[in-house]
C-alpha cells in the first residue's frame, strides 16, 4: 500500500480561524505581519477560553466565531447576523440580500465581506469576496474559488445542489 502524506489542514478544522483572518484582511487591508498577529491573537483567545482543542479537532460553531469577532476583532469591524432567526429563508431571497449588502458597500466606498458557513459538499467556513446573480467568488483558505448559484441551496444539499449555504450562520462584515 502506498501512503500519501497528509497536507496541512487535512486533519485540523481551522477554517473558521482562517475565515476570520481572511475577512479581516479584506476589510482592513492587512499585510502579512498584521495577519499573522491577528491569527496569533485568535489562537491565544481560543486557548484562554479553553476552546482551542475543540476548534482544532471539531471545527468552530457560530457562538465561538461570534466570541472571536466580539472579543478579538471588537469594534473595528461592524458585524451583523441578519438571518439569525430566519432558518427558512430561500436561496433566492438570501442571495439577493447578500448581493445588496456587498453592492451597497461598494457604492459607499466601504470594504465589506460576508463570512459564510457551508454544509453539504463542504462543512466549511469561507469568505465571500464578491457576487453576481450567477455565482459567488470566494476568498477561501481551502482553495475554493467559486460557487455557482445553480449548485447552491439553503434547505438541504442534494446531488444537483451540493452546496448548502447556512443563512443562520452568516455574518455580514464591514
Amino acid at each position: 500500500m502506498r501512503l500519501k502524506p497528509y497536507e496541512q489542514g487535512k486533519l485540523d478544522c481551522m477554517c473558521g480561524i482562517y475565515s476570520v483572518v481572511n475577512a479581516t484582511r479584506i476589510i482592513r487591508n492587512l499585510n502579512d505581519d498584521q495577519s499573522q498577529e491577528l491569527f496569533k491573537q485568535i489562537v491565544f483567545y481560543l486557548r484562554d477560553t479553553k476552546e482551542l482543542p475543540t476548534i482544532l479537532t471539531e471545527g468552530m460553531n457560530i457562538h465561538i466565531l461570534g466570541g472571536i469577532l466580539r472579543e478579538v476583532i471588537s469594534d473595528s469591524i461592524q458585524r451583523s447576523i441578519p438571518f439569525h432567526k430566519k432558518p427558512q429563508i430561500g436561496i433566492g431571497d438570501f442571495w439577493v440580500e447578500m448581493m445588496q449588502f456587498l453592492d451597497e458597500g461598494e457604492d459607499l466606498g466601504e470594504r465589506r465581506t460576508i463570512l459564510l458557513s457551508l454544509d453539504g459538499a463542504h462543512e466549511h467556513w469561507t469568505v465571500i469576496r464578491s457576487m453576481t446573480g450567477r455565482g459567488i467568488t470566494l476568498f477561501d483558505s481551502d482553495g475554493l474559488k467559486h460557487l455557482s448559484r445553480r449548485a447552491c441551496t439553503t434547505i438541504k444539499a442534494t446531488a444537483g445542489r451540493p452546496h448548502r449555504l447556512c443563512p443562520t450562520q452568516t455574518y455580514f462584515l464591514g
